[in-house]
């Protein structure tokens, strides 16, 4: 009988190395871009188009905005930072009509402002639905997605239907018509969706010897970035500026103010 020495107690070889599972994962992130969008529509933000697949929002997929709480501590689609972040990614989306599909117990009578929405698109583009129940809701958002001359597809919701996500998802894959929804609560973390943001107010700049309010300002954090550049510890952040005379949204340098950076919390591609 032979003699047992101690490396034959010794541990399995080592997994394949981080430069090897990380090729893969840019073959598996190349292979799913392709099937989820034909195209990728940069948001015009640098900062945060290199982290997106392709440089920018896949147009067959499906993207959440979450609304974050009002300084009343009041949740609503229909309060500034959401809705303006999910203006400006529907103006990057130029040519075709917006489906813009509501709910009265979300955003109650009270209509988007076009003044404030020609800053990113003409208004005259938004064809407005308004359903009662949340299926009639996703109901419609399907349909539009099927639906030629349609540029995107915006929801507003509170629900948290896996099986309406799917089904959006692949719709929005199948036509290559990007799909959103706007959310007063976070979303499911089972969510299938390609791109997750959080928007929130954050304080104006104080202009020197005016009494009047600066700049608009979010923080606009990246939850979610399924075909993306990985990361695996940290969550990206930005501090965002809106220009009213040029009509620009921008990152604020940090030299100006330390809050853009990233927030460690939870993965984010995947």
């Amino acid at each position: 009988m032979p003699a047992i020495s101690p490396k034959d107690f010794a541990p399995p070889p080592a997994g394949p190395s981080a430069a090897l599972r990380e090729q893969v994962r840019r073959l598996e992130r190349a292979h799913s871009v392709q099937r989820a969008g034909r195209s990728a529509i940069p948001l015009g933000i640098p900062e945060i188009d290199a982290l997106l697949p392709e440089g920018g929002l896949l147009t067959g997929a499906l993207h959440e905005i979450e609304a974050g709480p009002t300084p009343s501590g009041r949740v609503a689609p229909h309060d500034g930072p959401a809705l303006g972040f999910a203006a400006h990614m529907l103006g990057r989306f130029e040519h075709g009509t917006i489906l813009w599909c509501r709910q009265p117990a979300i955003g109650g009578d009270v209509l988007p402002y076009a003044p404030a929405l020609s800053a990113w698109f003409d208004p005259a583009r938004i064809v407005m639905v308004t359903a009662r129940r949340e299926e009639d809701l996703f109901w419609a958002m399907e349909e539009g997605l099927r639906t030629p001359g349609i540029a995107a597809v915006l929801g507003e919701t509170r629900a948290s239907d896996l099986t309406a996500g799917r089904r959006l998802s692949l719709a929005a894959e199948k036509s290559s018509i990007p799909a959103m929804l706007l959310r007063a609560q976070p979303a499911p973390p089972q969510s299938i969706c390609t791109t997750r943001w959080r928007v929130t107010s954050a304080p104006s700049p104080e202009v020197p010897g005016i009494e009047m309010l600066g700049a608009a300002r979010w923080q606009v954090e990246l939850r979610r970035n399924r075909f993306g550049a990985p990361s695996v510890d940290e969550m990206p952040a930005w501090l965002l500026e809106w220009n009213d005379e040029t009509n620009h949204l921008a990152v604020v340098p940090q030299a100006r103010d330390g809050s853009s950076g990233t927030v460690r919390r939870e993965r984010l591609a995947g």
